[in-house]
């Protein structure tokens, strides 16, 4: 009994660290590096022309991993401008409070075609059917994120 109460109090500070709270903008990885930004629009439009590299674009964030934060999901202005971010080296976490919110990403863009048993993770993952996850997706591997609420 100690010994698990002694696990819930060494957890429950790192699970609010993965919270925005009150925070305005919330900055998690490297420092940015690039100064240019593009929109995930122009991405989604032609991915194959930005597969490898590294960019930076801001994009309402739709889904966030409720285990972890280890990936969230993103949207720009078209239905097609949809994207999954994850995290490079696993070094950080989304905030589990982000989705809503606008994130600014600096990362590698990769292209994949994802197996069912992916499918089915990031399914439970999500809490959604995998109906729902599409076979092949836009993704980014952030070395960079900020996270800040709507209107800052």
């Amino acid at each position: 009994m100690n010994a698990l109460l002694l696990l819930i109090a060494l957890l429950a500070p790192a699970a609010g660290n993965n919270l925005m709270g009150d925070a305005a903008v919330v900055h998690r990885g490297a420092a940015f590096t690039l100064k240019e930004q593009i929109t995930l629009d122009d991405v989604a439009k032609n991915p194959t022309q930005f597969a490898g590299k590294t960019i930076k674009v801001a994009a309402k964030i739709t889904n966030v991993c409720r285990k972890k934060g280890c990936w969230m999901s993103v949207a720009g202005a078209t239905p097609a401008a949809r994207a999954r971010v994850a995290f490079k080296d696993y070094a950080f976490f989304a905030p589990f409070d982000s989705a809503g919110k606008l994130a600014v990403i600096e990362g590698e863009v990769k292209v994949k075609t994802m197996s069912d048993a992916e499918r089915a993770h990031l399914a439970e993952d999500a809490g959604k059917p995998i109906s729902e996850i599409p076979t092949a997706e836009l993704r980014l591997v952030a070395s960079a994120l900020e996270v800040r609420a709507i209107g800052h």
